[in-house]
């Protein structure tokens, strides 16, 4: 019997399946594989690459954003019609005059040659921070400077307590997307969001200073944060407070980045006052004969101006509501009596008090405490300078002398943070404005308030010696 071939039982799969693959079809598929992957990886990188590119070239077109005259000519006739100064006459008038008639309603301050120094990017090598009551005009002084360079190399923005919030309106300022709209999630391991709002910032930061140093430039860029009182008093606010100032020294050194920030609360001063290359500017109110003026440019034919400025003072916040209003004497007693239905709420004192509220009118008297003095001192000003006397000087106590009188000191910050009083970058302490001042007259000179006052003290004692 013949003997059967080895080779012709050889199972599927075998060698012999092998031998009639043609080898040069697997080195085609390798060779477009590999060809397939190069390519991925080639335009992969040249995307990530074009991207970076854009990025900065995207945060460089905010800076270099300009306002046209149209752009100048709407927000000029935006703030006129803010006090019914938009004549028929103005409507069709040119960029000139209407800058003429905005210079009248808006009289210069002594402050804005220096915010117009800054924001021209002429004072590199430095950080600022404006600081004031709010509404004594900070940010409006900003905002005249930058229509005055027609926004051109400044970018603005206001602060909030929520840093998510707050870095979604830096991407908006400068234009950056946080790499929300990068489309190469294959090469990208971690999530561009996974480090959360600070890290975000931090980037966003960092890429601001590449455009500042990508291109020489003959002046820096310059960023503008306002109300930075407006960041948590915690640890997040405090580490976001030191990130934004770590980054304003590393660009003021190098001149690339001018930084300038606007605040209302002392607080904010304590994390800067060792740094040798941060300047503080204090804004005030206006004094009686800008007051005067600034209400007859905006109400030429007002009456009882004088005594319109004794109520409400030279806040520039309270000048402007009042100059709005048809009868501006009327609408400022009615920012008197609110005003000083807000403090007798906030620090109402009740003689008879609870048990439970003993913590609370402790609080109260102690403010009260404080607000008695700063009349004393006004009336004591007032009988000594005689017809020299200015009505709108506000009495100034130290900062130590007021923890004394009040014989707490962690109560002084909270008073700042309430705007009844405000603390400037010497430690002085004053009302917080004149309506708050007159507020307090009103209240503290009515008769049987030291009483008042006595027994709120004699019952917290009686409450106190109860407990022991």
């Amino acid at each position: 019997m013949p003997q059967a071939d080895n080779n012709s039982s050889s199972p599927p799969g075998g060698s012999g399946t092998w031998s009639k693959v043609d080898p040069s079809l697997v080195v085609d598929i390798a060779l477009k594989t590999l060809i397939g992957l190069g390519v991925i990886f080639i335009g992969g990188n040249l995307y990530v690459f074009w991207y970076k590119h854009n990025v900065l070239s995207k945060i460089e077109a905010a800076f270099n954003k300009t306002w046209d005259d149209a752009a100048l000519v709407q927000l000029i006739k935006q703030e006129l019609s803010r006090f019914d100064l938009l004549t028929p006459d103005l409507e069709h008038a040119s960029l000139q005059s209407l800058a003429a008639k905005l210079s009248e309603v808006h009289p210069r301050r002594q402050e804005q040659d220096f915010v117009d120094s800054i924001v021209k990017g002429e004072m590199a090598g430095s950080y600022f921070l404006l600081v004031g009551p709010k509404g004594a005009g900070k940010s409006g002084m900003v905002f005249d400077a930058m229509l005055n360079i027609r926004n051109k190399g400044a970018v603005f923005l206001e602060a909030h307590p929520d840093l998510e919030v707050f870095r979604l309106r830096l991407g908006n300022a400068l234009n950056y997307e946080f790499s929300e709209d990068m489309q190469a999630g294959l090469f990208q391991r971690p999530d561009p969001r996974s480090g959360g709002p600070a890290m975000d910032i931090e980037r966003a930061l960092d890429k601001l200073y590449e455009v500042a140093m990508r291109n020489g430039r003959r002046r820096p860029l310059v960023l503008i944060i306002t109300k930075i009182q407006n960041f948590q008093n915690d640890d997040q606010g405090r580490n976001l407070l030191l990130q934004i100032q770590q980054y304003a020294e590393r660009w003021a050194i190098r001149g690339s980045v001018l930084m300038t920030h606007t605040s209302a609360i002392f607080l904010n001063l304590l994390r800067h006052r060792h740094c040798c290359i941060h300047h503080v500017r204090s804004v005030q109110d206006l004094d009686w004969e800008m007051s005067k003026r600034t209400l007859l440019c905006r109400r030429p034919d007002a009456e009882n101006v004088n005594s319109v400025v004794h109520v409400v003072g030279g806040r520039q916040s309270y000048l402007n509501k009042v100059s709005r209003a048809e009868e501006m004497l009327q609408a400022a007693e009615d920012l008197l009596r609110s005003e000083k239905a807000w403090l007798e709420n906030c620090l109402g004192l009740i003689p008879d008090c609870d048990n439970d509220v003993e913590v609370v009118q402790k609080w109260s008297l102690h403010c009260w405490t404080l607000l008695r003095e700063f009349v004393r001192l006004y009336r004591v000003n007032q009988r000594e300078s005689g017809d020299s006397w200015d009505p709108l000087k506000l009495p100034i106590i130290p900062a130590w002398r007021c923890q004394q009188i009040m014989t707490r000191p962690d109560y002084l910050d909270e008073l700042d943070r309430l705007d009844v009083v405000y603390i400037d970058m010497n430690s002085n302490v004053q009302p917080d404005s004149m309506l708050v001042l007159r507020a307090a007259l009103d209240i503290v000179e009515k008769e049987g308030f030291d009483e008042l006052l006595e027994d709120v003290r004699c019952r917290i004692k009686e409450i106190e010696n109860l407990r022991r």
